[in-house]
């Protein structure tokens, strides 16, 4: 009776090992299993007005902050640079990174997307020149192109102006143009509409066509790959409820009107 016993006590010992590591993949990520206490970094290369400045915050900080506390998660949110967002996200140096077209997980294969878009952005060329017109990637060509690094979808579409020059921070865009060193910059509209406001440029000094219309996501390091659906559930709770609408006008729409 007692060998009986030590062997049903061995088959259930070496039953529950394969189910407990079952419940641990199941369990990874999900906002139920982190441990308490735990908080997410997430990092974003987007300058105001979706970043925050002392004093001030920004959308996509306010936005993911809201969606996390949906889920009992604390967050920290860091800016840095916009392609060292991705390497540190696809490392799991960072858990999730706040600003990306679709896509992206294609080269960087440990990224997941949230599949509920963040917003809409507009990618806009600017120049200074009166006698330029541009409605498309193509019409680039003749014309000595500035961009920041780590921004795929002009990397995917801007291959055969006449010069390329690749900054690290938006900032460095205008003065390029300013001294005449690029005929045309390339930037999101919502961040060029904070730089020209803070810096005194004035958008009435620049020409600007939208040459795409695109869904920004927000990316997970695939380690919390079942916080993904649950994201996605509590974004899309937030443009229900009208908290994502206020965020928005507070942040974006406001500075139409500046």
């Amino acid at each position: 009776m007692l060998q009986y016993a030590f062997v049903l006590d061995r088959y259930l010992t070496r039953l529950q090992v394969p189910i407990a590591g079952a419940l641990a993949a199941a369990c990874l990520g999900s906002a139920g299993c982190l441990a308490e206490g735990t908080r997410l970094s997430l990092v974003t290369g987007a300058l105001p007005p979706y970043s925050s400045v002392p004093g001030r915050p920004g959308f996509l900080e306010q936005l993911a902050r809201a969606a996390f506390d949906r889920l009992g998660i604390e967050v920290a949110v860091t800016t840095v640079p916009v392609e060292r967002a991705m390497i540190n996200v696809n490392a799991g140096i960072d858990d999730a990174d706040l600003f990306r077209v679709a896509g992206v997980e294609r080269e960087y294969p440990n990224l997941m997307r949230v599949p509920e878009k963040l917003l809409d952005s507009e990618f806009i060329a600017y120049t200074r020149r009166a006698d330029i017109r541009i409605r498309h990637w193509d019409d680039l060509r003749p014309y000595a192109v500035a961009y920041t690094v780590g921004w795929v979808i002009f990397d995917h579409n801007v291959k055969a102006a006449k010069e390329i020059t690749k900054v690290s921070s938006l900032d460095q865009l205008y003065p390029l143009l300013d001294r005449g060193r690029a005929e045309v910059i390339l930037m999101d509209r919502w961040q060029w509409r904070w730089i020209a406001r803070e810096n005194g440029y004035g958008d009435a000094r620049l020409y600007e066509w939208p040459l795409a219309r695109v869904e920004i996501f927000m990316y997970l390091n695939r380690k919390h790959a079942a916080l993904v659906p649950e994201l996605a559930r509590a974004l899309a709770d937030l443009k229900k409820d009208g908290t994502y609408r206020k965020l928005f006008d507070a942040h974006l729409k406001s500075l139409d009107s500046r």
